[in-house]
């Protein structure tokens, strides 16, 4: 049986990752903030949702790990609200120097959900350092799903944050993903994605980052988490999807042509 998380306990699913899902079963989908700790400091990586309900799980998920004020840095992969609009909300249990970093087109919206500090933008293959060396790298994933997307690559663990690459519909808190993923990543792949070119431009860029490094585990913000043995199958898998037709049955489906 595959190992399940719940409202109350964060999920270390690699040395010093945390996984703190949310699960809205009203819709089938997950929303995974992740917090990565290393010695006294952390990073809040795609802080989550502002809605009481969701932030109160996120929360209680974080403390069960650290002293929210032991977060240096937030790091948003792109700007959707499910996933950065607790940004100001963390702020202030934080302290005055946290730093916020995202993608530079995402950075010049996600200003507007009110947070204090300004937003670092971030560009292809630059780092975050922790003090003691450990680093994670940045690769830009351009409209996969947004022009400022991207996805994070934690070089000690060889974990990629993979944003909204390798998400999927469930409506089951299952953390791991096994062989009914597939269906789920291609009914969220279909929606969301208009771009095949977008999607084959972010695999290709995932592709050198396991070649170079090494993949062992794909954390994304919705779904399951694949580890290193399934990676290979769902990367076909992922190469296979034909997405962009969703948005015209979408769209036949509510009475518009396009």
């Amino acid at each position: 049986m595959s190992e399940s998380y719940n409202d109350k306990d964060a999920i270390e699913v690699a040395p010093g990752i945390f996984h703190l899902g949310v699960q809205d079963s009203n819709f089938s989908f997950s929303n995974i903030p992740y917090l990565i700790v290393d010695g006294d400091e952390a990073v809040l990586l795609d802080p989550g949702s502002a809605k009481p309900a969701f932030f109160e799980v996120i929360l209680r998920k974080v403390k069960s790990v650290i002293d929210p004020k032991k977060i240096k840095h937030m790091i948003v992969q792109h700007q959707d609200p499910d996933l950065c609009a607790a940004m100001p909300l963390f702020e202030k249990l934080i302290h005055k120097d946290v730093e916020i970093h995202a993608p530079l087109e995402a950075q010049i919206l996600v200003q507007h959900y009110g947070c204090v500090h300004d937003v670092t933008p971030v560009d292809e293959g630059e780092t975050l350092s922790f003090g003691n060396g450990r680093t994670l790298v940045f690769a830009m994933t351009p409209y996969c799903h947004f022009i400022g997307s991207m996805v994070t690559y934690d070089i000690q663990t060889k974990t990629l944050f993979s944003s909204d690459a390798f998400g999927g519909f469930t409506g089951e808190n299952d953390v791991y993903a096994g062989d009914f993923y597939p269906m789920q990543l291609t009914t969220f792949l279909g929606q969301y994605l208009g771009s095949k070119r977008a999607l084959e431009y972010a695999l290709k860029r995932i592709e050198q980052l396991d070649r170079s490094h090494g993949i062992n585990l794909i954390a994304p913000q919705h779904g399951c988490l694949i580890k290193k043995e399934f990676i290979p199958a769902y990367l076909q898998a992922a190469h296979q999807l034909e997405v962009g037709g969703e948005i015209d049955r979408l769209a036949a489906k509510n009475g518009i042509t396009l």
